[in-house]
């Protein structure tokens, strides 16, 4: 890769034949799980992601077929320490089950879940040992319907049902509940639709109810009805309503979004699809969010259902105004530099774009891609976030795999003013008396799609900039690995054996594939 006078070699050639070939896309969205913290803890994998769901359901409750340590992990291991999924119920599975079989165990569990709860939706979801021995989990479910043993629906989630399409568990539980509960329990001609309505699914970590009240405000300036929102204190019932609407929105592709559409023709609509970048080449159509992005979402929901005009309208006068107000919150930011981590497709965009901060640097560690990209993908990744860069007036230095003496010594070069750092790495900027900002609680509690978030944004970066410039002693007492710097050695070493285990295991193609399909 070539910058100035620097080259610096990245990938290999060799091991993937004509998939590494393809482009960065698909191996792109499948790069999070080489990390053991984030890829087996942090990432709704199976079990989390099918608790996840079922925990935002209000009346329905999970139930565990396993040993006890698959309900207790996620209490010591919470995504959120408020949010520990109080109510795990397990089968408690023992070695004595797993010789004989754990399904009459999976049976008295569900009759006494049901008993102990009585919930509107039992789900059970199945771990490691219960789908090695085999156990026949539709069996026992449709024996215990048959009976009519509980007075509530019953599915299972086995994270089999939508293959490797990440995340599993989330993915999985959903289409279970579709398949198994409402393609079951509705008849497509007996649908009562809500005209020009739409379903607005968002993933329950991220907030459903803060995050899409304006955009609900805007679809229903539009003329567009919402018929449910997911997850918001959402029951059983809301689930048999979905399919009314006539058109589901979701962050991105969903399988069960796509087995609503074949099974009851709502369509579906994602957020964030990578193909607009595949088809268009443009990287803008990255990132959804800012004023540009939201606009482009909103337009081509309106165009679903023949609002064009409408929501040329709603969306120049909702635009104005937030223009206007964000002018006079940004003042002072304008001369302001950042350095960006990884690139600028994401919050990056908003900075650049609305809120006209510069990007001074732009750090970019290519490790956990090389073995899944060729050198031109990666190099073809970097070269987007420069040339967006400098479309938007910065002209970044730019720095590969550095070591953090490399980083610091560009940041302080530069006379950057604020490091755009994840919180788990902010400690080595700190330490030098560099301020930063921590995109993920932003990403977690603002950003949405609409025209409010940029201005939070700006709000929120004046405030970063006014506070001290802090030290973090104990953690920089901890030594780190020279180049991924949010990690101690051993964990370094951990996450390279975790990401070698899993790519031999399920097999690059096969991976990209199942990952772009969805």
């Amino acid at each position: 890769m070539m910058y100035g006078e620097q080259t610096v070699e990245i990938g290999s050639e060799s091991g993937n034949g004509d998939v590494r070939n393809e482009g960065f896309l698909r191996p792109l969205i499948s790069a999070y799980s080489t990390l053991p913290l984030h890829g087996m803890t942090a990432i709704p994998g199976k079990i989390s992601g099918a608790l996840m769901v079922v925990d935002s359901i209000e009346d329905a409750v999970p139930l565990i077929h396993g040993p006890i340590g698959c309900a207790f992990q996620r209490k010591i291991n919470p995504f959120r320490p408020y949010l520990p999924f109080y109510e795990t119920p397990c089968t408690d599975m023992n070695d004595v089950d797993v010789v004989y079989g754990g399904e009459d165990k999976l049976s008295l569990g569900i009759r006494e879940t049901y008993e102990k709860y009585h919930p509107n939706l039992i789900v059970v979801i199945t771990t490691c040992p219960s789908d090695l021995i085999g156990d026949d989990f539709k069996a026992v479910v449709e024996e215990i319907k048959a009976k009519g043993d509980v007075g509530c629906d019953v599915v299972y989630t086995t994270g089999d049902f939508v293959g490797k399409t990440k995340p599993v568990g989330y993915q999985d539980a959903l289409f279970a509940i579709t398949d198994q509960v409402l393609c079951n329990g509705i008849k497509r001609e007996e649908i009562e639709r809500n005209e020009e309505s739409v379903n607005i699914v968002s993933f329950p970590i991220h907030g459903a109810g803060l995050k899409v009240a304006e955009m609900v405000s805007v679809l229903n300036e539009m003329g567009i009805k919402i018929n449910k929102i997911c997850f918001d204190h959402t029951t059983v019932k809301d689930l048999y309503d979905l399919p009314k609407a006539e058109l589901t929105i979701t962050d991105y592709p969903m399988a069960w979004a796509r087995l609503m559409k074949e099974r009851f023709g709502v369509d579906h609509y994602e957020i964030l699809a990578w193909n607009r970048y595949k088809e268009t080449r443009n990287p803008e159509l990255f990132s959804p969010y800012g004023f540009e992005g939201s606009a482009r979402v909103f337009m081509e929901i309106a165009q679903r259902f023949g609002k064009e005009a409408e929501a040329e309208e709603v969306i120049e006068r909702r635009k104005k105004d937030a223009t206007e107000r964000l002018s006079k919150v940004k003042k002072g930011l304008e001369d302001k530099e950042v350095a960006i981590m990884g690139g600028i497709h994401g919050i990056g965009m908003t900075l650049l774009r609305d809120v006209g901060i510069k990007a001074s640097v732009i750090i970019y560690k290519t490790q956990a891609l090389e073995s899944r990209l060729t050198s031109e993908a990666i190099n073809e990744m970097l070269d987007i976030n420069v040339e967006l860069a400098r479309k938007y007036g910065s002209d970044p230095e730019v720095v590969v795999n550095p070591t953090i003496e490399e980083e610091l010594k560009a940041i302080k070069e530069t006379g950057t003013d604020l490091v755009i750092s994840m919180g788990a790495t902010a400690h080595k900027y700190n330490k030098e008396g560099i301020r930063t900002f921590n995109p993920m609680n932003f990403m977690l509690r603002h950003q949405r799609i609409g025209f409010e978030a940029p201005i939070e944004l700006a709000m929120q970066l004046k405030e970063a900039l006014k506070k001290p410039r802090k030290r973090n002693p104990l953690l920089s007492m901890l030594e780190y690995d020279p180049y991924r710097t949010n990690l101690i050695p051993e964990w370094a070493a951990l996450a390279d054996m975790f990401g070698t285990l899993r790519q031999g295991a399920v097999g690059d193609k096969d991976r990209y594939d199942s990952m772009y399909t969805i």
